[in-house]
Order: structure tokens, then C-alpha cells, then sequence
């Protein structure tokens, strides 16, 4: 059994939402002590409710955030906490290892879908249609529903309260597509536009990963290149705070050494980071006394936000959608596009697809790095192999197992 990281212990559920960046939030609230289920049962506690699923989604995002970086080489471990095989790439030995993670993701995704029903028997069908809170709940549940999707390579629901037996974690895309859909539905009803959005983003991601790339590239086109929609962490009493800035500031858990970022240029806004050193100007060792410690600079405080969604990673799903059909110029155009949202300058157009592939690979993961979307993009490249995978894939697992706590209680799980 693997020693995990920190995690702190939540006693309060207070949620936060996720909005802009821009959005300011009262935290003035005191906690009543427990409530009643039937409490929960009319149309005052709605806003709550959606509270408690961006709560769970939050915890859900910055509980796997460390393993997701591990597995997929966006940092290596360079501390005393035992991710076991993770860094290596050897993900399915150890089911034990990921309970907590899967039961985490699953409790964000059913407390989601299971508060929609809940709130459908509160509100009136014409309220519900036209109510922001609503729509934020079906994007919740879409970005849930995406999440262990991205993370699992097989999974389980559950339909009228039972459990179902092992599926393909395409269920999970197909869910989020239509749940993002009743969120921009709902959203344009209620003039919530961020969420609408928000739900476009999130929509078409799945649906490229889904295969409906023209879809994709349709949806993409609707999020403004500046946008951005984050989980939001805080170090409120009661919230969930951003870990791994504890783990890389406090401690020095993680490096960016041993990684394909160490050869990137640490001024790149996308992917920043920095050697440090002590003082006598060698480079301080990581938290195992051995490791060189290359400290990630994306999230700098324990308040830092990660994104869910944003314009430059829906450029270049749009410049993956252009390559795809052997359009360099076009693939060239979106990811330069992207890059001067960061300020970087332009690159140029590859000689060739085998070419453009790496390219946008490496656009592609600096642009959602340390946001725990990378593993999924290993395995729908590795799946395709040729000049689409990528190398570092090769030999490693790149999703994680059902959990052995859930093989173990689901009666509909053979073995």
C-alpha cells in the first residue's frame, strides 16, 4: 500500500463555485450543523446543493491532480511519500492503491447527477428550464462525467440506484456530451453565459475524444480565445486547497527534473518553472535528498485555480482537428493563435503530418499542463500509434483500474 500524499480531512462542506477568475466570493457563511435530507427538498436549499457538487468536483480535480502528473511525465517524484509504481508509468498493478481516487471521482459524478433529480422534483419544470443554478449543476456533471472519463480505463454507473457492471469509459463521455448540452440549453435560457460557455468547451472536448471532430471543431469555435473556467480552490476553512503548491513550496515532493519540461524554456508562460538552489549555488535536492529539485511555478499559492476549460486548449483541439485532415496551414494558424495569447511568438509550419505531429503534441500538452488532462491524451495517441503516439507512451499504462474497493462491493462486478 502506497504512503500517499497530504490530504487534508474536510469538516465542514462548504463548496465553492467554480466560476471566473475574475468572480468575487463571500466567504462570511456559518455552518448550521447537520441537515435533514428532507430539508434539502425545496427551492431555497437548490443553491446549496449545487455548491456541494462543485465541492466534490473540486476535491475530485486537486485528489488526482499529483498521481495524473506522475503518470503521464509532466513531473517526477522526487520525495518521500511512496507513489509506488506510478512515476513509471505502471498504473493497474495495484487496484487497492487508487480506492480513495475512484471513489472520490465517482461521488463528484453521482452527487451531481443524483442533485439534478433531486432539484427536477423541487423546482417547476419552468423554473428548472431557466435557472442558472441548474445549468451550473449539468456542467458539473458534464466536467465529472469527463474527468473519469479521461482517468479510467473502464468504470461503472449506476442506473435507478444499482450498480452496474464493468463499462467502456466512452459511458462517461457520452454522459458529459449530453449533460454539457442540457447546460448550454438551460444556461442560454437563464442568460448564464459563462457556463454556456464553459459548456461549449467541455462539450467539445468530448466530443473529439468521442470521434465527432467536426462537432468538436463547431463547439471549440464558441469559446472566446481569452476564456478560461476554473475549479476554484481556497485556503477558506472548509474548502479544498490547491495541494500541490504545499508539495512543491512547503515541501519539494515534485520536480519538473527528469521530464520532458526540463529541455523547455523555463519562460514559457505555459509551462513555467525554475532550478532552484541553495546556498552555496548548487541545485537543492528534492525532498528524498537525492533528487534535483526543479520547483513548478504554474500555481504559486494554495488559492491558485486550475482550469476546467479555457480558449487556448479549444485552439488547439482545433488545430488537432486541422491536422487531422492534413491541414498544416490550418493547424499552424489555430496553434499560433493560442500561442499569442501567452505572448509566444509564432512557429512555423511543419514539412509534413509525420512532422506536425510531434509539434502539437508538444503544444497540445505545455498548453494544459499540471491541469490532469494529460494521461488521456498518451492514451487516445498511443491507441492510433504511427506518427500520432507518442514515444514517451510507449510501455507505460496510461489509465487506471477500477478500484479494488469497488470489485469488491459491486455484486455486478464478475470475480
Amino acid at each position: 500500500m502506497k504512503i500517499m500524499n497530504r490530504k487534508s480531512v474536510w469538516t465542514v462542506a462548504l463548496l465553492l463555485p467554480l466560476a471566473g477568475c475574475s468572480e468575487v466570493l463571500s466567504l462570511d457563511v456559518e455552518s448550521p450543523g447537520r441537515i435533514a435530507d428532507d430539508d434539502l427538498n425545496n427551492a431555497d436549499a437548490v443553491p446549496g446543493l449545487v455548491a456541494g457538487m462543485s465541492y466534490d468536483l473540486t476535491q475530485a480535480y486537486g485528489g488526482v491532480l499529483q498521481e495524473l502528473s506522475l503518470a503521464s511525465g509532466e513531473l517526477w517524484h522526487g520525495g518521500s511519500y511512496d507513489f509506488g509504481t506510478y512515476p513509471r508509468g505502471i498504473l493497474l498493478q495495484e487496484p487497492a492503491d487508487w480506492d480513495g481516487s475512484y471513489g472520490t471521482m465517482q461521488q463528484a459524478r453521482y452527487v451531481a447527477e443524483a442533485g439534478l433529480k433531486r432539484i427536477a422534483n423541487v423546482l417547476e419544470p419552468d423554473l428548472y428550464e431557466r435557472s442558472p443554478d441548474v445549468a451550473r449543476a449539468y456542467l458539473l456533471a458534464g466536467f465529472a462525467n469527463r474527468l473519469m472519463g479521461e482517468v479510467q480505463c473502464e468504470t461503472t454507473v449506476d442506473f435507478d440506484g444499482e450498480p452496474s457492471g464493468v463499462l467502456p469509459r466512452t459511458e462517461h463521455f457520452s454522459r458529459a456530451d449530453s449533460l454539457f448540452s442540457r447546460a448550454i440549453a438551460v444556461g442560454g435560457a437563464a442568460g448564464a453565459d459563462a457556463i454556456v460557455t464553459a459548456a461549449y468547451g467541455g462539450r467539445a472536448s468530448v466530443r473529439a475524444w468521442l470521434g465527432n471532430w467536426s462537432q468538436a471543431v463547431n463547439d471549440a469555435g464558441q469559446v472566446p480565445d481569452d476564456f478560461q473556467y476554473d475549479a476554484i480552490f481556497s485556503t477558506a476553512v472548509g474548502a479544498v486547497s490547491n495541494d500541490l503548491v504545499f508539495e512543491t513550496n512547503s515541501r519539494k515532493e515534485f520536480t519538473v527534473f527528469n521530464t520532458v519540461w526540463a529541455d523547455n524554456d523555463p519562460e514559457d508562460p505555459r509551462v513555467p518553472w525554475r532550478i532552484v538552489l541553495d546556498n552555496a549555488g548548487q541545485v537543492e535536492k528534492g525532498q528524498d535528498g537525492e533528487t534535483d529539485f526543479y520547483q513548478q511555478l504554474k500555481y504559486l499559492t494554495e488559492d491558485d485555480d486550475q482550469a476546467l476549460t479555457k480558449g487556448t486548449e479549444m485552439l488547439v483541439l482545433r488545430a488537432e482537428a486541422a491536422l487531422r485532415d492534413g491541414d498544416l496551414q490550418g493547424m499552424t494558424d489555430r496553434l499560433n493563435e493560442a500561442r499569442a495569447v501567452y505572448g509566444l511568438d509564432p512557429i512555423d509550419v511543419p514539412g509534413s503530418v509525420a512532422e506536425a505531429w510531434p509539434v502539437l503534441r508538444m503544444e497540445r500538452g505545455a498548453t494544459v499542463w499540471l491541469e490532469g488532462r494529460t494521461l488521456w491524451d498518451l492514451h487516445r495517441w498511443k491507441a492510433e500509434g504511427g506518427a500520432v503516439a507518442d514515444p514517451f507512451a510507449e510501455g507505460r499504462d496510461t489509465c487506471f483500474p477500477i478500484s479494488d474497493e469497488e470489485m469488491r462491493v459491486n455484486p455486478n462486478i464478475g470475480g
